[in-house]
């Protein structure tokens, strides 16, 4: 595959979320691999998980302490604790630790790392479409009550 520029891998990495929203998981597994597979992409992809996991969090508004959590049932604590290190790394805004925890990753575990954030952006996505589904309803169900 060519070399995807910047907006192309952002694209991918909503395609792949998407894919896991409609449970092509292999399609996502493999979108997951092309982005990690390139240095600049896994950072946009990274990104672009993080935009969707952290909104309305902007960069650098949390202390270099603070830690936000990953968790996604079934998946490696190991995994889910480094996707949860990038994720802070970027909430605090330090660039740096963000760069050294995919230093200390194998080209595998980057892979990894960037597929549970992907999975993770996609939860986010189908819980907030949940809430969404049910304000709608609840909105409906007491409107229509309202008026008979």
């Amino acid at each position: 595959m060519h070399r995807l520029d910047d907006v192309q891998a952002r694209e991918l990495t909503l395609a792949a979320v998407g894919a896991v929203n409609r449970r092509d998981h292999q399609w996502s597994v493999e979108a997951a691999r092309c982005l990690a597979g390139d240095e600049r992409t896994r950072v946009v992809a990274i990104d672009t998980c993080a935009a969707v996991l952290l909104r309305g969090v902007p960069r650098g508004a949390l202390a270099p302490s603070a830690r936000i959590p990953v968790s996604l049932p079934g998946e490696d604590p190991q995994t889910t604790a480094v996707a949860s290190d990038l994720l802070s790394g970027l909430a605090s805004g330090d660039d740096q630790r963000v760069s050294l925890v995919l230093a200390r990753l194998t080209e595998e575990q980057q892979f990894v790392a960037v597929l549970v954030l992907v999975r993770a952006a996609a939860a986010w996505i189908d819980a907030y479409m949940g809430i969404d589904g049910d304000t709608v309803d609840a909105y409906y169900a007491i409107s229509k009550a309202e008026l008979t």
